[in-house]
């Protein structure tokens, strides 16, 4: 992996450890439900959505300017766009119909 991109994705995993509490805490939530934990569901299901479309862009710029990427390649990358966009819309679907 070049340079560049391994500190994009250096950040990008920062990023995920640093939000990543949310997901427990709003899972938590759903679990006993809780009125606070589809309120708080929005926030992991608009990121799952984010990464979906942020993973198939990244890839796709990746292979096009002639880097190919372990995830980038076909089908891992069909099959990781797919479920995070699949369980980000599950949970804005469940925060959505609790309202």
């Amino acid at each position: 992996m070049p340079a560049e991109y391994r500190v994009n994705e250096h950040a990008i995993a920062e990023a995920d450890v640093a939000i990543g509490w949310v997901y427990g805490i709003a899972g938590l939530g759903l679990m006993l439900g809780a009125p606070w934990g589809y309120k708080v569901a929005w926030i992991p299901g608009s990121i799952l959505v984010c990464h979906a479309v942020s993973f198939w862009a990244w890839t796709g710029n990746a292979r096009r300017s002639g880097v190919v990427l372990a995830t980038g390649k076909h089908p891992l990358r069909a099959v990781w766009a797919l479920i995070n966009l699949l369980t980000g819309l599950l949970a804005l679907l469940v925060a959505w119909n609790r309202f």
